[in-house]
């Protein structure tokens, strides 16, 4: 008998449900995750419009993520152009990633997800039961919107970039104050790892193929790697009756992406893990449970914070270059993608001698994410048969949440 859930699922971005039958046919699926966030066919809405302006429309399909489809449609542009940014224009655009990942991770974890962990209902009860951790919350996000704001604008929908670099690069003093805010929150991201590294997580074990990108690849742990060229003939959108939202699939089978794939990408001897004690065991990540991408997304909260300090002394050394590319409109395409906070994002443009777009494709991390979402229910209903139906709820809100859905995104 299904039992379609009467609310929503909490504290995820968007609005989705799951429908559960807890006595399916031999074989047959237990758990749908049904998306119901109204399509607004950006895709569509692109064609018909000019190169320049994609930057500025695609921002809008994602309130949480707007860097990252700022970025990814930059690059279509700039790879169809044949133009290679300045290095000015790769560190700023670099350390825009870091805001980006930040900005989401700290939302996420401190108010979407760790509350099923810490005792409470809403993120904000944290101020009570944990003071420092909420002002750490806190801190991680303030100085990433201040990083966003200095670098891309304001912290939400870039406006300073532009084809080929920026049409406005951020002052030294900016820049300083922004690299002594960061040094100053540096504990902050160290105590939110802390934090999440003492959590015990739900029990769950699944064969998790992980995929992200990786200097121009597709990257995954059970088959060759493909270039980011040919992520059409790789990865599968379909529809399913149940949802607004295409479920994608890679070479065929259920993917995860986003955080828990990049750090598996990372070996135990890679910098930027020796950096946070792995090798020494302080952080114990399990790559076959999707849950412990939230623990993921600490790590790599403190990966990006030190990335962007990196970054700011980097830029504070160099004469910023402001000069911009000349090129000439053709008839072309490009491919632009990004690895944003939930995974790999793809944006493919095609234009007329014009720059006027006649072909637009979005697939984001989210849609790359639902199969797996479905994939992993499932096997947490089998793993955890002894439970009542009250705690597999429980459960499987959860589990939908470690993935850290944006359902508006899957809806684009």
């Amino acid at each position: 008998m299904a039992n379609i859930m009467d609310k929503y699922i909490t504290k995820i971005e968007g609005h989705g449900s799951l429908e559960t039958d807890w006595t399916p046919p031999s074989g047959a699926s237990k758990v749908k995750l049904h998306i119901h966030e109204g399509e607004r066919l950006f895709e569509g809405l692109l064609v018909g419009r000019t190169i320049e302006e994609s930057h500025w429309i695609t921002p809008r399909i994602c309130g949480v993520c707007p860097i990252a489809h700022n970025l990814a449609s930059l690059r279509a542009c700039e790879d169809g152009l044949g133009i290679e940014i300045n290095e000015t224009s790769k560190l700023l655009r670099d350390l825009m990633v870091c805001a980006q990942m930040m900005q989401s991770h700290a939302l996420h974890l401190f108010f979407l997800s760790l509350p099923d962990y810490l005792g409470i209902d809403r993120g904000t009860e944290l101020a009570k039961k944990d003071p420092k951790s909420f002002k750490a919350a806190l801190d991680i996000k303030e100085v990433s919107d201040e990083m966003a704001t200095v670098v891309a604008g304001r912290n939400i929908h870039p406006t300073t970039t532009t084809i080929g670099g920026f049409h406005k690069t951020p002052t030294k003093e900016d820049m300083e104050k922004l690299l002594e805010k960061i040094k100053k929150t540096r504990k902050s991201a160290e105590h939110s790892l802390k934090l999440c590294s003492k959590i015990k997580f739900p029990e769950l074990k699944i064969d998790l193929e992980f995929v992200a990108q990786e200097n121009g690849l597709i990257k995954s742990n059970k088959v060759k790697d493909v270039s980011v060229k040919n992520y059409k003939e790789n990865i599968t959108e379909k529809i399913r009756s149940y949802s607004t939202a295409k479920f994608g699939t890679y070479k065929g089978r259920e993917i995860m992406v986003g955080a828990l794939a990049r750090i598996y990408f990372l070996s135990p001897d890679d910098p930027k893990l020796t950096s946070i004690s792995w090798s020494s065991g302080d952080v114990k990540i399990d790559f076959q449970n999707p849950f412990h991408n939230n623990l993921a997304q600490a790590i790599e909260i403190l990966i990006y914070h030190k990335r962007a300090e990196k970054l700011l002394n980097q830029l504070l050394r160099l004469n910023l270059d402001s000069k911009l590319p000349r090129f000439n409109l053709a008839n072309s395409k490009g491919i632009g993608v990004v690895e944003a906070p939930r995974g790999g994002l793809y944006h493919e443009l095609h234009w007329d001698d014009k720059g006027i777009i006649t072909y637009a494709n979005i697939i984001t991390p989210t849609v790359q994410n639902l199969t797996s979402i479905e994939k992993s229910a499932n096997a947490l209903l089998e793993q955890h048969e002894n439970k009542s139906q009250k705690e597999k709820k429980h459960l499987l809100e959860m589990l939908v949440r470690a993935y850290d859905p944006c359902i508006t995104c899957s809806t684009h």
